[in-house]
């Protein structure tokens, strides 16, 4: 079967690798595929998705009846207009990363007890496109985990982080993503400093409702000593990371024992990373986009670090605690404190939509949510250079 049939208007499905790609996942040498049916999930397109689909239907193996669903990824160098470096092959973002991570092998073996989605069949398409035939996982919990499933999170990705860092070898695959990668993602985003600097800004009536203390002064004092944090992130151990491990990144399915099990996906930035990074990216990503259960910042804070530090333990690591707590804070507070992208959005409703839709909370309550955890970013900063001192 090689015949091809429209996915969308624009997308044109081979029959031949998705018979091959519904094989493998059902564990069958040979299928018919009698039907199937494509919607889009997740948040669609990004620096390197053009989109992401579930594809399922039904099939048969001779008399057999078979249920299948699929996740198709299609990736290409969407960055390249706005960055043609996103090409490159040891770039930040470049584009074909998750693909060569696939079929590298590196994915299919991951240390500490977690798990990338499988995958069945990777498809060149023409124009710089790959599509990815992943395997659907299943979360246990809605959209928001509670703090229990974080601890468990948590310590999976400091086994994960801490399998290198106690000897393992990092790979050494050319496409990996770069260590030292925050200061040219702050450098990109810099404009959100002129509109922290612009007084209009936090005359919004929504700003200054969250904060009924003035915060520009501390945000911009954050960005002005970034170099000694910066100087000091390059300087840590560094370890295979993810590099984009939050809620919505990450899924816990249960196993035939009910067991959870950690299953991240979107593997378009995994590379070499300092200790603490996907710590970070669990606590500030997380608790930014409402994937906790309503807790408080200190006790999210504690849990996630806390079990981080007990896997980076159990994998080996018997390295200095406030070095792993200065990666954590460094990072936490520069990424999120600095990339306050809603911020310029505030400004014009018509963009106050698109971040209701992501957030699924209305702007007002959106506007106070974040208010929360940019005064627990400066805190931390703060406890960074603190630290900085210390180390």
């Amino acid at each position: 079967m090689n015949t091809r049939e429209p996915i969308s208007p624009s997308l044109t499905l081979d029959l031949a690798v998705l018979t091959r790609a519904v094989c493998a996942a059902l564990g069958r040498s040979a299928i018919a595929i009698e039907r199937w049916q494509v919607r889009p999930v997740g948040a669609g397109a990004g620096a390197a998705t053009e989109g992401v689909y579930r594809v399922s239907g039904t099939a048969t193996d001779r008399s057999t009846r078979l249920d299948w669903a699929l996740i198709l990824k299609i990736i290409r160098p969407a960055a390249a207009a706005w960055n043609p470096a996103a090409r490159e092959i040891d770039h930040p973002i470049y584009w074909k990363r998750e693909a060569l991570a696939y079929q590298s092998g590196l994915l299919a073996d991951l240390p500490g007890g977690i798990a990338a989605p499988r995958c069945f069949a990777i498809e060149e398409r023409a124009a710089e496109s790959c599509w990815l035939w992943l395997e659907e996982v299943e979360d246990s919990y809605g959209p928001r985990w509670p703090l229990a499933q974080y601890a468990h999170a948590a310590r999976a990705l400091g086994r994960f982080n801490g399998t290198c860092l106690a000897g393992q070898p990092l790979p050494t695959y050319p496409w990996l993503g770069p260590p030292g990668a925050m200061r040219g993602l702050l450098q990109a985003f810099a404009f959100v400093q002129d509109v922290v600097r612009d007084e209009a800004t936090w005359q919004h009536p929504l700003l200054r409702a969250a904060f009924p203390t003035p915060i520009a002064d501390r945000l911009l004092r954050l960005w002005h000593d970034r170099g000694p944090l910066l100087a000091a992130l390059d300087q840590l151990p560094q370890t295979l990371c993810h590099k984009d491990a939050f809620r919505r990144n990450m899924f816990a399915p249960s196993d035939a024992h009910g067991q959870r099990q950690l299953v991240p996906i979107d593997w378009a930035y995994v590379g070499r990373g300092e200790i603490g990074l996907d710590a970070a990216d669990l606590f500030g990503a997380s608790y930014s986009t409402f994937g906790v259960e309503p807790t408080d910042l200190q006790a999210f804070d504690a849990t996630i670090f806390d079990s981080y530090m007990a896997g980076l333990r159990e994998a080996g690591w018997r390295g200095d605690p406030q070095v792993v707590r200065f990666g954590f804070a460094a990072s936490t507070a520069l990424k999120y404190g600095g990339l306050l992208l809603w911020l310029n959005d505030l400004a014009d409703e018509r963009r106050w939509a698109a971040w209701e839709a992501r957030s699924g909370q209305p702007i007002d309550t959106f506007v106070q949510h974040q208010a929360g955890l940019v005064t627990y970013l400066l805190e931390l900063a703060g406890e960074a250079h603190e630290l900085l001192r210390a180390i």
